[in-house]
């Protein structure tokens, strides 16, 4: 480019050109991350249930169930129940389900010597794939015994193989996994 007007002309075009070129690439990336996140769901928190004495009862002589997290067929209820048989009864977790099967979450937190809960801040669902996120609370200065636990219900589910992770705070803490089988 030797003529000088020229290249004055093509500097000012790029220059021009620029900002548009990146105002297209950060449109096209923002619809890109607004389509990826158009799969991910928030489930609705109104219908979880919480108890600090999830399992009732005296349970000094129970062995020490530790943090977990659990999927059981039925309703609020229902989900009590099966944790019960699990960690009373020592009933095998069952891990496979219908599709007609409505099914909750249960996260349980252990045994505490004081007053422990569970408080869920957000269940997300992307693809086959459950993201709770939970805040715990302790109060060891009320020297009643707790079993916290949160129960969601997510309800029927399409066919597929889920996993569940439990995040308290930023930290994974747990995870499990079911299946949700066609007929």
């Amino acid at each position: 480019m030797k003529d000088p007007g020229v290249k004055r002309m093509v500097n000012g075009a790029a220059r021009r050109t620029f900002p548009a070129f990146l105002a297209a690439l950060l449109f096209l990336s923002s619809n890109a991350a607004a389509e990826g996140q158009a799969d991910s769901k928030v489930l609705p928190l109104d219908n979880v249930t919480i108890s600090c004495y999830a399992l009732g009862g005296d349970v000094a002589t129970l062995k020490d169930p530790v943090e977990a997290v659990y999927i059981f067929k039925g309703d609020t209820s229902g989900a009590l129940s099966g944790l019960k048989e699990v960690l009373i009864e020592g009933r095998k977790e069952q891990r496979a389900f219908r599709i007609k099967d409505p099914l909750c979450i249960v996260v349980f937190r252990g045994f505490f010597p004081g007053l422990s809960k569970v408080f869920i801040k957000k269940v997300t669902l992307e693809d086959c794939r459950f993201d709770i996120y939970a805040e715990y609370w302790d109060r060891p200065e009320y020297s009643t015994p707790s079993q916290p636990a949160a129960i969601i219900p997510v309800g029927q589910l399409p066919p597929g193989n889920y996993a569940i992770n439990l995040f308290v705070g930023n930290e994974l803490r747990k995870s499990a996994g079911f299946k949700v089988k066609g007929r």
